[in-house]
C-alpha cells in the first residue's frame, strides 16, 4: 500500500442528502493511512447527511479549487443522482483531468463523471441500474461488469464492498506505482 502521498489533498464530493458511508469512508482511510489530506466537499453549504442519517461536515465545492487537489472522487448512495447535473461540480472534475490528476467515481457517484464528459470512449464500472446505464451509454462509455475499472487515469467502482479497492488503486494512481491505464509500474 502506498505511503508517500504526504503534502497531496484529495477531494471527495458526496451528495448533501443519501451518501453512502462506506463509500467515503473505506477509501479515505486507505489515503489518509497513506499520508494525503482528505477533504469532504458537497454541491451544498451545512454538511452532508449519509444514506444511514450519519451528518458530517462538508466544504461547498463552490469554495475550492481543483488545483490545490491531486485528485478527486465522487461518492455514490441513493442521493449520488442529484449530483450528475452539477455544472459547478462537473467543471472542477473536467479541471482536475484536464490538469492530468487522476479522477474517481464509486457507484452511482459514476453517473456524475460520465455527465461531465469524462467517460468519452473509456471502460466503466456503476451500481447497477437501468438509469446508471443508461447514463454510462450517453456519456460514451462502455459498461464492464467488474468491481473496480482503471481507464485513462479515471477510476470507477461499483459499489461499498469495491470500495477499498477502490481506495488503494486511486493511491497507486496518486503516488505513481500504477499508470493511468491501470497498469502497475512497480
Amino acid at each position: 500500500m502506498p505511503q508517500n502521498l504526504k503534502g497531496l489533498k484529495v477531494l471527495f464530493l458526496v451528495a448533501p442528502k443519501g451518501f453512502q458511508a462506506e463509500e467515503l469512508e473505506k477509501p479515505r482511510r486507505v489515503l489518509e493511512a497513506a499520508g494525503a489530506e482528505v477533504v469532504v466537499a458537497t454541491t451544498a453549504g451545512g454538511g452532508a447527511k449519509a444514506q444511514d442519517g450519519t451528518a458530517i461536515d462538508a466544504v461547498p465545492i463552490v469554495e475550492l479549487r481543483p488545483t490545490d487537489f491531486a485528485g478527486a472522487v465522487v461518492v455514490g448512495g441513493p442521493g449520488a443522482p442529484d449530483l450528475w447535473e452539477n455544472g459547478i461540480a462537473h467543471k472542477f472534475f473536467r479541471m482536475t483531468t484536464h490538469d492530468g490528476k487522476p479522477v474517481g467515481g464509486i457507484s452511482l457517484g459514476v453517473g456524475l463523471l460520465a455527465k461531465a464528459g469524462l467517460l468519452e470512449g473509456k471502460s466503466a464500472t456503476i451500481w447497477v441500474t437501468p438509469e446508471a446505464l443508461r447514463t454510462l451509454k450517453d456519456g460514451g462509455a462502455r459498461y464492464e461488469k467488474k468491481p473496480v475499472v482503471v481507464a485513462g487515469g479515471v477510476v470507477t467502482a461499483d459499489g461499498p464492498s469495491s470500495a477499498e479497492s477502490f481506495g488503494n488503486i486511486f493511491s497507486e494512481l496518486l503516488d505513481g506505482s500504477r499508470s493511468r491505464s491501470g497498469r502497475v509500474t512497480r
